[in-house]
């Protein structure tokens, strides 16, 4: 593995344990913050964050270009994910919402591999099954709409008008097209704006908006102006075993199938990662 490789790497571990970090703060502010209302202030001022940084340095964001199109696609699909994902948290936790996402995403991944991969095809369906017999039946729902979504985002991206995309132009369509669409989505599930956060939801937020921001420049932003490309059942599972131990720690532990399914998430996405590789090397992201 070169230099450039081992960055790469370093960063997609990075930003993963930021994003269940991420997570786990929706969980700590949704006693006073509703979920779609997170979501929204959390992305708004993220794009706030990273229009500054784009200024100052500076990047150009908005070339008109034949990016547009995939990159409102892009930025439509992370809002829809944004939105499940923040919804499933309050009902069944940071973690299990992860981990379901990822059960979900291993399965389709091994059901792409074909026969090769039934050892991680296998550990995908226990995940669900797992998960879905212990946990809520809604907040399951909706993780498991969020791993479509993100499986429909990761089959946008290859499409050949993003190849010459910049990471900075990846991260902006995503924040864009959460920062529009998050505020009526809050509106019309009628979510009450006018709340008081106590002090524990101010620091959820705000340590909300610092992950979102610096996961995506992790995840997107890498060296040569290049977007990461990683494999995603392996990020996965290092976020799941990122917020079960956060969770832990803040004295919300997760439930025993949890611990469960992070065993499986491991064993699956390293069947995927290390056992399957195609003929270039390469594991599938």
């Amino acid at each position: 593995m070169d230099a450039s490789s081992r960055e790469a790497a370093r960063g997609e571990a990075a930003g993963a344990m930021l994003w269940s970090v991420q997570l786990v703060a929706v969980a700590v502010a949704a006693p006073s913050v509703p979920p779609l209302l997170q979501a929204t202030l959390s992305s708004t001022a993220s794009l706030f964050l990273m229009w500054l940084w784009t200024r100052w340095r500076p990047i150009a964001v908005f070339a008109q270009d034949a990016t547009l199109t995939p990159g409102m696609g892009l930025g439509l699909l992370f809002s829809v994910r944004m939105a499940l994902l923040y919804l499933a948290v309050p009902h069944v936790g940071a973690a299990a919402a992860v981990e379901f996402s990822a059960g979900a995403l291993l399965l389709q991944a091994a059901l792409r591999r074909g026969p090769r991969a039934w050892p991680a095809m296998l550990a995908g369906m226990l995940v669900v099954l797992l998960l879905a017999a212990t946990l809520p039946l809604s907040g399951m729902a909706l993780a498991a709409c969020a791993a479509l979504a993100w499986a429909a985002q990761q089959r946008l991206l290859r499409d050949p008008r993003l190849d010459h995309c910049a990471g900075e132009q990846f991260v902006f369509y995503q924040l864009i097209g959460a920062a529009v669409i998050l505020p009526v989505a809050s509106v019309v599930a009628g979510e009450n704006w006018l709340v008081r956060p106590d002090a524990s939801a101010w620091w959820a937020l705000a340590a909300q908006v610092g992950c979102c921001v610096l996961a995506l420049s992790l995840l997107w932003i890498a060296p040569h102006g290049r977007p990461r490309q990683g494999s995603l059942p392996a990020r996965m599972s290092l976020a799941a075993c990122a917020a079960l131990l956060l969770q832990a720690l803040l004295g919300n532990p997760a439930p025993w199938a949890c611990w469960g399914a992070l065993a499986l998430l491991i064993a699956g996405a390293a069947w995927l990662r290390v056992a399957l590789r195609d003929p270039g090397g390469r594991a599938w992201g």
